[in-house]
């Protein structure tokens, strides 16, 4: 069972990805989103680019974590939303194929387990990109799931602060 979140606590959202290639930057394009809509206390949200360890250093020191990015699944549909979960050192099922340029993230959480202060659980949430040509704009089918995938981070966090009620 996951820890609940106490007063001091915080949950990291961090958008990866890069925002000049198409779709690959549907993680800044949420993170950008949720800013705009406002955050409840406690949660803090980063866009970390593509940099592995950018993304690893926005969530150290964080309760748990949410993770944002273009996620490509053979023979998924463009658009389709993928959810992988992190907890007690390794991912569910099958690692997501999140590729930073520096590295790959499932790396990069094993190499950063001992010089940053990382959640012991984090969720990614990967959108199946439709294009990912250069350019600043997402394809239509990925912009259309945006708000999809903030119901999804914003329930994600409601349901860590119920379980904190729930104690």
């Amino acid at each position: 069972m996951s820890e609940p979140m106490s007063e001091h606590s915080h949950v990291a959202v961090v958008g990866v990805g890069n925002p000049i290639m198409g779709d690959d930057g549907v993680g800044e394009h949420v993170i950008e989103e949720l800013r705009d809509e406002g955050l409840p206390d406690g949660v803090v949200a980063t866009h970390a680019g593509t940099t592995a360890f950018f993304a690893l250093e926005a969530m150290s020191g964080a309760d748990y974590a949410i993770v944002v990015d273009a996620v490509a699944v053979e023979d998924a549909s463009p658009g389709a939303i993928h959810r992988y979960r992190y907890r007690e050192g390794s991912f569910d099922g099958s690692p997501p194929d999140v590729l930073m340029h520096d590295f790959s993230f499932s790396d990069a959480l094993q190499a950063g387990k001992d010089p940053y202060d990382l959640p012991e659980e984090l969720l990614v949430i990967g959108v199946q990109p439709a294009d990912t040509e250069p350019g600043t704009e997402l394809s239509d089918t990925v912009a259309e799931r945006i708000p999809e995938v903030i119901d999804l981070v914003r329930e994600t966090i409601a349901a860590r602060t119920r379980s904190e009620v729930e104690l």
